[in-house]
């Protein structure tokens, strides 16, 4: 390929999704005092769940320009480009450091980009780039795919419980409590780059009913390709990915584990959907070749 395609893994990408596509993913950090475990690599999910539930609390910590440095160089000899999508950099120093790494390597072709946004919406961000790549698309055309996904993807993500928000420091003790005697769920959405609390229901069932009435306006009559992702709730996301599948017209369903980068902050119980439009019929709009079937 003319461009190689790499992620952190916020992404929430299956490695199969990233085999597949030949997607390159760097892992985010997970901190637990001084030990520290790279996502997806040297952490199960049954020892990061453990590890959930003890003190000190799990931090995450992006990727350093070392890490981004080593994979870029990695991929030096196979493709010309570098378009390296991260995190939303509003809530995340991940793109600054794919940034430093990118500034000291002058000799190679590197581009940086904000998806604006994480977990699925970033991978299907990057897998629009990586079918766009494989297709023989020049680097101006993948940024352009990549700008044209941007528009086009949304998440929803709502949580069991508001603890592990409140033991990673999202949000403070008072906050937290409140929020459990009040049997608070928040529906958690992405808005310019930052993660915003959309709406706020009494119990998870009607924050689940909630969730697919957002998803459902978002995408309208549009065909669309969706990841339900989740957090040891696998039985759940399956259910919610039936219950969207009747009401979307979806031309692809996945059901992800949304990975320790985003889990260490929402807990177990967390279930979402990430969407992207694949037409507009509004406007007559498709966005073009896809190697995605």
């Amino acid at each position: 390929m003319s461009c190689g395609i790499v992620v952190d893994s916020s992404a929430s990408i299956p490695e199969w999704i990233a085999a597949k596509y030949g997607i390159t993913v760097v892992p985010v950090t997970i901190q637990r005092g001084t030990m520290t475990y790279k996502d997806g690599r040297d952490l199960t999910t049954e020892k990061f769940y453990e590890l959930l539930e003890q003190d000190p609390p799990l931090k995450t910590s992006q990727p350093s320009p070392g890490d981004f440095i080593a994979v870029y160089k990695s991929l030096k000899s196979r493709v010309q480009s570098i378009i390296s999508i991260h995190v939303t950099s509003k809530a995340s120093g991940t793109c600054q450091a794919a940034s430093l790494a990118r500034d000291a390597l002058p000799d190679m072709d590197i581009e940086v980009v904000d998806s604006g946004t994480t977990s699925m919406a970033l991978g299907f961000i990057a897998i629009a780039a990586a079918c766009a790549a494989r297709l023989g698309k020049t680097k101006q055309e993948v940024l352009r795919v990549i700008e044209d996904a941007k528009k086009r993807v949304h998440v929803y993500v709502t949580l069991s419980t508001l603890s592990q928000l409140r033991r990673s420091g999202k949000i403070g003790a008072g906050q937290s409590l409140i929020g459990s005697l009040l049997s608070i769920k928040p529906i958690l959405t992405m808005r310019d780059g930052m993660l915003e609390v959309c709406d706020r229901v009494r119990t998870y069932p009607k924050a689940i009913e909630r969730l697919i009435e957002l998803v459902t306006e978002a995408c309208g009559t549009s065909t669309v390709r969706l990841a339900v992702v989740y957090s040891k709730t696998r039985e759940e996301a399956q259910k919610l990915a039936e219950a969207l599948q009747s009401r979307l017209r979806c031309s692809e369903v996945l059901t992800c584990d949304i990975g320790a980068a985003l889990a260490v902050h929402g807990g177990p119980g967390m279930v979402g959907a990430a969407v992207m439009k694949e037409d507009d019929p509004e406007r007559g709009e498709t966005p073009g070749e896809s190697c995605a079937k």
